[in-house]
């Protein structure tokens, strides 16, 4: 990961807590165990599918560099 999209991804996460985090503070206020459960639950899905597609285009992205230095290899 390039320190860029590192910086893009720690945001993202931050901003992601910060909302679970006081989601978990209303829930106390409100003495309600189940309130912001769909938001939180939504939150945590979007930001591990949005990981797994990082991760997923930085092997893309490897396997085309490697693709493109084998091809320079055989030019």
């Amino acid at each position: 990961m390039t320190s860029s999209t590192e910086g893009i991804t720690k945001d993202r996460l931050s901003k992601a807590k910060e909302c679970l985090d006081y989601l978990e503070v209303e829930r106390e206020h409100r003495n309600d165990p189940a309130f912001g459960r769909l938001f939180e639950q939504q939150t945590i899905w979007r930001e591990l599918l949005e990981l797994e597609l990082q991760d997923a285009e930085e092997r893309i992205t490897s396997m085309c560099d490697a693709a493109e230095r084998a091809l320079a290899l055989l030019a």
